[in-house]
């Protein structure tokens, strides 16, 4: 999940030129910007932007559910990321009352391998609208891309965490506030996902007298989990150029087009860091060097929505991958469900097959036990 959207000046770099820099563009409207999973450790945890250590735990965020270890903070950002728990599970109630069958969307929310966390959120939404107009509106999609910081819709939520948070312990906090002290990591944001994927406290059980679901914490609210896959993503970019011709040619226009209306788009790609104070630099195309780094940014984009798209290439998919096939390992033994009550996984529109199902991938943000 979350990591430094911030590209690199060392990435590779675009394949073509045909895109004109835009003038400067109003300051970018996101206060947080992309958020990172790569912390320096300190003695006792892991240090923010002002460099004060940030304690943290480690552990399993539902026990009795998967057994899936994270590090996340605690302190302000453990009650914000309680909250939007709530506020999820409370979305998900509500579908359950008007009896819709229930799927997640795993999806890539972060800039990481050359996508950008904008246009990653774009194709969940994209998916999202897809799936309700070909499945029908009785589905409800969870699109983690409407909860986390890298949405404008995330931002506003979690901002509104952290205003009833001050108000009930009377204290002065603020996002930004709580973003200059530590950054939400993929483990605070795999902590939060997981007990959404798997806590059933709130489900209905189901009628005939079967045996309660309650509390099995085996994700019973969730009928199926959609893995985003590179067809999804090719679709966007078809769509959103009006569905003729390569799509390399799609990705390149999408990609001139954000850089020349998108503020966080322009920034990410057309300035680099400048001074301690978290300053940049705007690349002057004139100069070889900028120029260069500014084609690799580019090509890494472009090979990365046509090559690499889809969750094969974030760690937070990789997680939920694995948290699917333990949550239907357990179901599978458990006599409240049995093999025909299990979770269905499709990948870029595809269903899985059952080997496939029950086989675990890498591990991404994951906390492996030590062995000796």
């Amino acid at each position: 999940m979350p990591e430094n959207p911030t590209l690199s000046t060392t990435s590779t770099a675009p394949t073509t030129t045909d895109a004109a820099p835009a003038p400067t563009p109003p300051t970018p409207s996101s206060p947080t910007g992309p958020t990172g999973p790569t912390r320096p450790t300190g003695p006792t945890g892991p240090t923010g932007p002002t460099g004060a250590v940030v304690p943290t735990e480690t552990g399993v965020p539902v026990p009795g559910g998967p057994a899936i270890r994270f590090e996340w903070h605690t302190g302000d950002w453990f009650d914000v990321f309680e909250k939007h728990v709530a506020l999820i599970q409370s979305d998900i109630a509500r579908a359950q009352a008007e009896d819709r069958v229930v799927v997640y969307l795993s999806c890539p929310i972060t800039s990481r391998g050359g996508g950008h966390f904008r246009t990653n959120t774009e194709i969940a939404n994209f998916v999202t609208r897809r799936l309700a107009s070909e499945w029908g509106e009785r589905f409800f999609v969870v699109n983690p891309a409407a909860y986390q910081l890298e949405s404008k819709e995330g931002t506003g939520l979690v901002a509104r965490h952290i205003e009833a948070l001050s108000r009930e312990t009377g204290r002065p906090l603020s996002l930004k506030a709580l973003m200059d002290t530590a950054r939400p990591t993929g483990g605070d944001y795999m902590r939060m996902w997981t007990r959404v994927l798997a806590e059933d406290h709130y489900l209905t059980d189901p009628p005939g007298g079967r045996s309660s679901r309650q509390k099995l914490q085996l994700g019973g609210l969730f009928d199926a989990f959609y893995f985003l896959g590179p067809d999804d993503v090719h679709g966007f970019f078809r769509a959103d150029s009006g569905g003729g011709g390569a799509l390399v040619a799609a990705v390149e226009s999408y990609f001139a087009r954000r850089y020349a209306v998108d503020p966080d788009f322009w920034t990410d790609y057309g300035t680099v860091p400048d001074g301690p104070e978290g300053g940049r630099r705007t690349l002057d195309l004139t100069d070889p060097d900028d120029a260069a780094i500014w084609e690799a940014r580019r090509k890494e984009f472009v090979r990365f929505y046509t090559v690499r798209a889809g969750g094969s290439y974030s760690l937070g998919c990789h997680d939920e991958w694995n948290i699917f096939v333990r949550l239907n390992r357990a179901r599978a033994g458990h006599p409240a469900y049995g093999p025909g009550e299990l979770i269905a996984a499709y990948y870029g529109g595809r269903a899985r097959s059952m080997a496939e199902s029950e086989m675990e991938t890498s591990p991404g943000y994951e906390v492996k036990e030590k062995t000796a």
